[in-house]
């Protein structure tokens, strides 16, 4: 086996972590227009449910809820991009960069399920 294969510039990590970095942007700035209170009902950006769109008084909770999952992911996509850096600088087998890749944006999904189910679950407290 090609021992360059193993390790060596690995620049195929690059595309998740800038996907990571955008990730973070878009959750950071989501978090600034919520608390800010400039994101108004719509149907085009933010967390579109049926119970969030009800009303309101249920998107702004719905939205405010779900801001600690939004700065855990942004810290945890900040945290991925970081490890793959690592990877690429540091010539890290291919295999640690495949792993942190998957298992990153496995995580962030888990955690986006999250963000769905706590902003509903307000959405629903509000208009009781």
């Amino acid at each position: 086996m090609d021992p360059s294969s193993e390790r060596g510039p690995a620049t195929m990590f690059y595309p998740p972590l800038i996907g990571y970095l955008l990730l973070a942007v878009v959750c950071v700035v989501l978090v600034l227009v919520i608390r800010g209170d400039r994101l108004p009902r719509n149907r085009a950006i933010g967390i579109r449910s049926a119970l969030t769109l009800r009303s309101e008084a249920s998107w702004k909770a719905g939205h405010r809820a779900a801001i600690p999952v939004l700065i855990i992911i942004s810290i945890i996509a900040v945290g991925f991009s970081i490890a793959l850096l690592s990877v690429e600088k540091f010539a890290w087998p291919k295999a640690v960069g495949a792993v942190l890749a998957v298992s990153g944006w496995l995580l962030i999904l888990g955690l986006f399920v999250r963000v769905w189910t706590t902003a509903n679950r307000a959405a629903r407290s509000a208009d009781d």
